[in-house]
């Protein structure tokens, strides 16, 4: 039997705690660059079946262990829900991230397609994007202008992380272009962008982006006109804290959401007739379930809330799920509680069917 990502995460921590000793020695002895590698993802494998992680001494002398999504939204989550999970007993000794942090001030150089680079090797003009919290740059380096594009946006996101942090990457960046020439725009150094983009979104009031569950993105859509229609068919808005699961649904896209399941994760939503519930009373009425249902999720650690989306027939509640078949009781008993002829549960994933509760 499959464990639940809940399941595997625990599990991780206990190993973590009795051989954390051992993985201090390794970097205190400047172990094989392999040998220390190798160890660690074999705990790792625990809790996740493909991690990508780096390791190291901070400047404090704290040892460190930084978990990446490598870009991806949906990982994040799944990562936040891991270094929420970090025992407090290790915390004196050791750091942990669910992306990179980013260190301002660092004097750190990359070495990469046989090109050294440094921070005074890029210059960034930035320019604000109106429309979206967003912040466009354009980038001069002639260095980096010698690679063909991969190799480019890859060295310079990989370097841009160091001195930003990653999920800042992923958040406040919006478009790059690289330039061949020097321009007239606003420049702002590497080492002082973090503080320029905390600047601009306090001005903005943009999102802040300490916890991804938090950021959400609204959306519209046109209901079906079919007599005969699926689940979601008839949503006309909604609001989500990951888009890339919504787009992998209606793409019919399985292997996105088979990668979290060899994790023990599940994407899926609660959905309710709504035909009966006054307009006005539609949203107030999903939330009041919702918060219910999370009371009791978060006590457990079994699932957090994604969002949630309104149709002509039926309310949606999306969630990421770290226990399913713990989740589903509490989501029954919840919905035992209200007067509704049609409710049940069913995952992203194109390939599996609703469970119906009351049908």
């Amino acid at each position: 039997m499959t464990k639940t990502f809940k399941e595997r995460v625990s599990e991780f921590w206990k190993a973590f705690e009795k051989e954390e000793a051992e993985v201090r020695s390794l970097i205190d002895n400047k172990a094989e660059a392999n040998t220390m590698v190798n160890f660690v993802n074999s705990i790792l494998n625990i809790a996740f079946e493909d991690p990508f992680f780096e390791m190291g001494v901070n400047d404090e002398g704290k040892y460190e262990l930084i978990l990446t999504p490598e870009g991806d939204r949906a990982r994040l989550l799944e990562l936040h829900y891991w270094h929420q999970m970090a025992p407090e007993s290790l915390s004196e000794k050791w750091n942990f991230y669910s992306t990179k942090p980013g260190h301002p001030n660092s004097n750190f150089g990359i070495q990469m397609y046989d090109i050294s680079l440094s921070k005074d090797d890029v210059v960034i003009y930035y320019e604000i994007d109106e429309e979206r919290p967003k912040i466009n740059l354009q980038v001069y380096s002639p260095k980096l202008m010698e690679l063909d594009e991969d190799q480019r946006f890859n060295m310079f996101f990989i370097f841009l992380d160091q001195f930003i942090g990653e999920l800042y990457t992923m958040e406040y960046i919006g478009y790059i272009d690289f330039t061949d020439e020097e321009l007239n725009g606003n420049v702002v150094s590497l080492s002082d962008f973090k503080n320029l983009i905390v600047k601009i979104a306090d001005e903005k009031e943009w999102p802040k982006y300490e916890n991804p569950y938090d950021v959400y993105s609204s959306y519209k859509m046109k209901p079906t006109e079919k007599k005969e229609w699926s689940l979601r068919e008839d949503v006309m808005i909604g609001y989500t804290a990951c888009i890339p699961m919504l787009n992998a649904f209606f793409n019919g896209d399985n292997d996105f959401f088979n990668k979290f399941k060899a994790d023990g994760v599940d994407f899926g939503f609660i959905y309710y007739e709504n035909i009966n519930v006054p307009q006005k009373e539609m949203v107030p009425f999903r939330s009041e379930i919702e918060d219910k249902i999370m009371a009791i999720a978060e006590e457990r650690h079994i699932a957090n809330s994604l969002g949630g989306a309104t149709g002509f027939h039926f309310s949606y509640i999306d969630f990421i799920i770290f226990d399913k078949d713990a989740f589903i009781d509490v989501v029954k008993n919840v919905l035992s509680e209200y007067n509704l002829e049609e409710t049940g549960f069913c995952s992203f994933a194109p390939e599996d069917a609703p469970v119906w509760f009351n049908n």
